[in-house]
C-alpha cells in the first residue's frame, strides 16, 4: 500500500498517456471509416487501346464508384484545357438508353465506354488559322447533386497527341 502512495502520480500519469492514445486511436478509426462510407469519391481511368483485328486506336474510359453509396450522374465528359466536352448523350447512345434516362453508378461498381478516333477528334480545339490544339487533358463528371469530379487521363492524352501529329503529316 505504501509503494502505491508513494508511486501515485507515476500511475495517473501512465494511464493518462494510456487514455489519450486510445482516444487517438479511436479518432483515427472513425475518420477512416468515415471516409470510406460517408465520402463519395469517383475514380477515373483511361487507356489508349488497339483493336487486335482491326489495328484500330481507341481510348477506353472507367469511372469508377469507390464509395459504400450510389452515385446518379448529370453529366460526363472531358475536359480540354478549360473548355468542357460533354459526353453523355454519346454515352447513352452508346449503351442504348433513352435520352432522359438516368445514369447511376451503383455502390463499388463502376461504367466504361470507348471512344473512337473520330469521336476523340471532337474534343481538339479549333485553334486560329484552324489549327488543332491539344492542352491539359482531363475526363469529368458530375453528380446529380452540383459535385464535380476530374480525373487525370494521359493516356488518353497521349493517343490524342498521336492523332494531332498524323492529323499534320
Amino acid at each position: 500500500m505504501d509503494w502505491l502512495n508513494e508511486h501515485a502520480g507515476l500511475l495517473v500519469l501512465i494511464t493518462a498517456v494510456i487514455i489519450i492514445a486510445m482516444v487517438a486511436l479511436a479518432i483515427v478509426i472513425l475518420y477512416g471509416i468515415r471516409r470510406k462510407i460517408a465520402v463519395q469519391r469517383l475514380n477515373f481511368l483511361g487507356f489508349y487501346s488497339t483493336n487486335t483485328e482491326t489495328r484500330e486506336h481507341y481510348a477506353n474510359l472507367t469511372i469508377g464508384n469507390r464509395s459504400l453509396n450510389d452515385v446518379g450522374i448529370a453529366e460526363l465528359g472531358i475536359r480540354n484545357g478549360k473548355v468542357n466536352f460533354p459526353l453523355i448523350d454519346l454515352y447513352k447512345q452508346k449503351k442504348e438508353l433513352s435520352p432522359d434516362a438516368r445514369v447511376v453508378i451503383e455502390q463499388r461498381s463502376s461504367i466504361s465506354f470507348s471512344l473512337t478516333a473520330e469521336e476523340l477528334r471532337r474534343v481538339l480545339i479549333d485553334g486560329e488559322e484552324g489549327k488543332k490544339i491539344l492542352k491539359k487533358l482531363s475526363i469529368y463528371a458530375v453528380d446529380l447533386t452540383g459535385i464535380m469530379y476530374r480525373g487525370k487521363v494521359s493516356a488518353v492524352r497521349k493517343l490524342l497527341a498521336e492523332l494531332v501529329a498524323a492529323d499534320k503529316a
